[in-house]
């Protein structure tokens, strides 16, 4: 049987799944976290899209580097 619960997390923890996640692939479970908090908290969603945008900027500096 596949384990579909959602512990609820922090936004601590939430910050923590974002910046993993560019890292490695999360597991099912951090990512039905990651997106039942997210869902959730207009705060959260702010900062991932922040995130977001702060990767996609370092990935095209560190492209001018090669």
């Amino acid at each position: 049987m596949t384990d579909t619960t959602t512990t609820p997390v922090s936004c601590r923890d939430t910050t923590w799944l974002v910046s993993s996640a560019r890292d490695q692939p999360l597991t099912p479970r951090q990512a039905r976290q990651l997106d039942a908090h997210l869902a959730g908290c207009a705060a959260c969603q702010v900062a991932s899209r922040q995130f977001a945008q702060l990767f996609a900027q370092l990935d095209t500096l560190l492209a001018r580097d090669t």
